[in-house]
């Protein structure tokens, strides 16, 4: 007869990575638990040791894993876990790995007077360094397999990394809870954790040169702040022919302009040439992406390894491939890379020169659309990024602005900042004006009329003079008539696009600021140069036609090379 296992693959995932990681298991038997259990059973390489007492099973554990490692726990639910908290506690300050994992009831029926159901998702937060919760799934698909991956891989690296300490995972499980399937091995994607503050390990970065060294390597840059030293190492990284870069405007790293052009090359690809060109490594360094064409691409794509670099605060994996959690300064990691790719040729490689010319033809197209492009967000985004100058510091706001700059910017600026962090509406005139009164430079915040109307309220502190405003009037939000889950809805200018009740001529003057308007490219051009050359703080009004934004945006970016 063949093994049998469990048919609730969480628990499958879960064992199946605990089996690469761990050697010892402590179970405290319950019912809620069995799936967990039995998956734990037909993992063979587990040994498993049955204590009844939760509380005396975790300072089991702890007494094993201060003399060999990382060892788990699996208890039932209700109050068991709790039981675990006084062990957990003395791990947390003593900096022992342990892995504590507790079955639960799905969470809608907490509260509902059914037995054993507590809180138990973050029950224990006070004892461990981080709490997981995963949840049960009756149809599970391949975002829930990746969900399940990704959170046990964080969990074990978040147990043994910088000093080590406890972990929770809580386990939703519903009924029936003994569905058995035929045993198989999950050949589950194991993230290998990459520690190093100033040094790696040689034999480590001997491994990942040398596969470097023969692969084609994609690095995207997210959001970051301004770093030179990380410029010179992404520069000179960018220099190898199997080498590319793709640079979002927020990462604030100063390349060529190509690396910029992200969406506009993406746009234009035919499937086959995606493919074509499709990275062995991807590198991803800074935080989260504006781009969803590049996500996309990656996430259809799949590279053979992807790379993390960075400090980060859990395990990051939007393009669903992570194989190498890498934790140090970028900088320091690429710059050894690329040196210790060095010492020996690296393959002969067109990976460069062919994406290269694929820019290159992707941005003389958009130079031939945007040159016969009607009045528009398009035209007149495309107009501000080009008449800024680079001394400045450029804020733009969420929506509309920042899609474009990252659609049409051709430069760098002194830095160019986002609230990307969350990407909310709100508050980006308030940190413009923060950052202005923080520093002597010119600041300009370009945002739409939703943006600006939403954080009215900043101009009631004293707009500092250093301060230019530029509001795209497009009558609302502009990006809802673009996007494809809201464009096409009868109720979307009413209830989305929402076009603010403003006149922004006797709103500047109220709050003491010089006002200009636009409704032209030629007075675009000219109001940006009054704007910054007044002595104060100051509006520029950009009125544009909101009708057909989303229309030509969208033929934009349909547009053939």
């Amino acid at each position: 007869m063949k093994m049998q296992t469990t048919d609730k693959i969480s628990c499958r995932i879960l064992a199946s990575l605990l089996a690469n990681n761990v050697s010892d298991v402590i179970v405290s038997p319950g019912s809620r638990n069995a799936p967990l259990i039995t998956a734990l059973e037909a993992e063979k390489s587990l040994r498993k040791t049955v204590v009844i007492d939760e509380r005396s099973a975790a300072f089991i554990a702890l007494g094993m894993a201060q003399e060999t490692g990382p060892v788990a726990l699996v208890c039932t639910s209700g109050t068991a876990p709790l039981n675990y908290a006084p062990a957990l506690a003395e791990a947390y300050y003593r900096g022992i790995p342990l892995i504590a994992i507790s079955a639960d009831r799905p969470a809608e029926w907490i509260d509902q007077d059914d037995s054993q159901t507590i809180h138990q998702n973050g029950a224990l937060n006070n004892v461990v360094k981080k709490s997981y919760d995963i949840p049960d799934s009756s149809h599970p698909d391949k975002d829930y397999h990746w969900m399940v991956n990704r959170t046990v891989n964080d969990a074990i690296m978040t147990c043994k990394m910088r000093k080590p300490g406890p972990v929770h995972i809580n386990v939703q499980l519903k009924a029936p809870l003994n569905g058995t399937t035929v045993y198989e091995q999950l050949h589950e994607r194991q993230i290998e954790l990459v520690e190093c503050n100033r040094d790696i390990c040689d034999d480590q970065l001997n491994r990942m040169a040398a596969f470097a060294r023969e692969s084609r390597i994609l690095v995207v840059a997210g959001f970051m702040t301004p770093n030179r030293a990380l410029t010179e190492a992404v520069s000179r990284l960018n220099n190898l022919p199997n080498v590319t870069v793709m640079a979002e405007t927020v990462s604030n790293l100063i390349l060529p302009p190509e690396c910029y052009s992200i969406d506009r090359v993406l746009s234009t690809l035919k499937n086959e040439e995606k493919d074509t060109l499709g990275p062995d490594i991807v590198i991803t360094i800074g935080g989260a992406l504006i781009s969803r064409q590049v996500k996309e691409y990656l996430r259809d794509f799949t590279p053979k390894q992807h790379w993390s670099v960075g400090m980060q605060h859990t395990t990051v994996d939007p393009i669903r491939s992570l194989t190498h959690r890498i934790e140090t300064q970028p900088e320091l990691f690429i710059e050894k890379l690329r040196k210790r790719m060095e010492e020996e040729k690296v393959v002969k490689s067109d990976y460069a020169d062919n994406w290269k010319t694929l820019r290159q033809n992707a941005d003389l197209s958009a130079e031939r659309f945007l040159n016969n492009t009607p009045w528009s967000d398009l035209k007149a985004f495309e107009t501000i990024f080009r008449v800024l100058p680079q001394s400045i510091n450029l804020h733009l706001s969420n929506g509309t602005a920042i899609r474009y700059n990252q659609l049409l910017a051709k430069r760098t600026y002194i830095s160019t900042n986002c609230n990307r962090g969350v990407s909310g509406i709100d508050g980006s005139t308030s940190t413009a004006i923060g950052a202005s009164m923080a520093g002597e430079n010119m600041n300009v915040l370009v945002t739409g009329d939703m943006s600006f109307c939403y954080d009215i309220s900043a101009l009631n502190t004293p707009v500092p003079s250093n301060l230019r405003i530029i509001v795209t009037n497009n009558q609302g939000g502009g990006i809802f008539r673009f996007i494809g889950s809201t464009r096409a809805l009868e109720c979307r200018d009413r209830y989305l696009c929402a076009p603010p009740k403003v006149n922004f001529e006797p709103l500047a003057e109220a709050f003491g600021l010089e006002y200009f308007r636009a409704e032209t490219e030629i007075e675009v051009e000219t109001g940006i140069k009054e704007l910054l050359d007044s002595p104060s703080a100051g509006i520029l009004e950009i009125v544009t036609p909101g009708e057909n934004g989303g229309k030509i945006l969208t033929e934009f970016m349909n547009r053939q090379k």
